[in-house]
């Protein structure tokens, strides 16, 4: 879930941005909708400011997507969002990206939509404290 969720929220925050939404003002209303998240709130900084430091890497999120597809397959359960994820995140793996934390699809995601990314440097809560 963690790697479709991630995936789903940065192609979402991309399309707002190519749309001229910058991504504070984006994710502050996604945040503030029924649509937000502990998880959307906390990814946000780092989507808008572009720190990834790393909180789970890209090999531990390949290592999961692996888990889940294979009980997936076991349990006779397709998983075709997950699929997809899997091999996005291996795809960013294989451009270099794994130092930094899995977020990172972000920039990937950017990259194929023809765009580059800057830091907004704006303050944006985590939503963990207060």
């Amino acid at each position: 879930m963690l790697g479709v969720v991630t995936q789903c929220m940065a192609e979402i925050t991309v399309l707002a941005q190519k749309a001229g939404v910058p991504r504070h003002a984006f994710l502050d209303f996604l945040n503030k909708s029924v649509m937000g998240s502990t998880f959307t709130r906390y990814k946000a900084p780092a989507f808008v400011n572009l720190d990834f430091h790393v909180t789970f890497t890209p090999y531990l999120l390949r290592k999961d997507m692996d888990l889940g597809l294979e009980a997936g397959r076991k349990l006779e359960v397709p998983m075709p969002l997950a699929s997809i994820t899997r091999d996005l995140i291996q795809s960013m793996m294989g451009a270099g990206m794994t130092e930094e934390d899995f977020s990172t699809l972000l920039l990937q995601q950017a990259k194929a939509s023809g765009i580059e990314l800057k830091p907004e440097n704006k303050a944006v809560g985590d939503g963990l404290s207060q």
